[in-house]
């Protein structure tokens, strides 16, 4: 095995695409044909979701604020986090905003916690 070279290795290993050389070792990985990968997907997509629609500032001083929210499975509840400008606390700069939100039968409830 030793005199074996490495990149017929790697081709050996992945194979069957259950483990890759990646970055100086080997890690084990889900196969693309896997039916595992349907349970990932929501998951990537909200991640997404939440990149895509945060919102991120710097003010003239250097400071950092950010909002972004993400729904729950029903649309009409959630949870935002805010700080900086965004947020309804006292000292801004210094907390950040968890609001919970919940539009239900049209009644809006609102739960906020500051860190």
């Amino acid at each position: 095995m030793k005199s074996l070279p490495k990149e017929l290795l790697h081709l050996i290993l992945e194979y069957d695409g259950r483990i890759k050389y990646r970055h100086g070792e080997y890690i084990n990985i889900i196969h693309k044909n896997d039916t595992r990968y349907a349970h990932l997907f929501p998951i990537i997509k909200k991640k997404k979701d939440i990149i895509k629609n945060t919102t991120i500032d710097k003010d003239e001083n250097g400071s950092i604020s950010f909002y972004f929210e993400l729904q729950f499975s029903k649309w009409y509840f959630g949870l935002c986090y805010a700080s900086g400008g965004w947020s309804t606390a006292e000292h801004q700069e210094d907390n950040i905003e968890i609001c919970y939100f919940n539009f239900k039968n049209n009644k809006i409830i609102q739960k906020r916690t500051y860190i």
